[in-house]
């Protein structure tokens, strides 16, 4: 992983209001998203993040692909989704405060836009109601996905 800040807070407001998960924030909440973001790149074939661990960052896809699996007691790993540019990744264990939930693993080159869990959640409390109900219903349905239990 090597870490880019080639980016301004500019050239980053599109990427985060492109992203599914932030629907519903203002420009004023993209902006402070914004500036507690950095840009990562990792080379093929490199794990990112491993399921189990404990989440610290969130990711935006910027450029290239990722495979997501899950740890099955029968079948090993299991692959359950393949996520590109836009995407998010990383949400789940910082929203849920649980461990993350899947690996993730380039496919290709890739960089992403990440931020840290203390920035996204002191920066989260901002958000609307119906943007922090969206990235609820966002995780929650990831966490379905991934054969993680749900209690909402």
């Amino acid at each position: 992983m090597d870490t880019i800040n080639n980016l301004s807070q500019i050239d980053k407001i599109p990427i985060l209001s492109r992203a599914p998960i932030f629907t519903g924030i203002g420009f004023t909440e993209q902006k402070m998203l914004a500036d507690k973001c950095t840009i990562v790149a990792y080379g093929p074939e490199e794990i990112v993040i491993e399921q189990g661990e404990v989440g610290d960052r969130l990711y935006i896809i910027i450029k290239g692909s990722v495979h997501v699996s899950v740890k099955t007691s029968s079948m090993g790993w299991k692959h359950i989704n393949t996520l590109g540019v836009g995407d998010v990744f990383g949400e789940i264990a910082i929203l849920r405060n649980i461990r993350r939930t899947a690996r993730i693993v380039t496919i290709t080159a890739c960089q992403f836009l990440t931020i840290n869990a203390k920035d996204f959640l002191d920066v989260y409390q901002y958000f609307p109601a119906r943007a922090r109900d969206n990235i609820q219903l966002v995780v929650a349905k990831r966490l379905q996905e991934s054969g993680v239990y749900v209690r909402m």
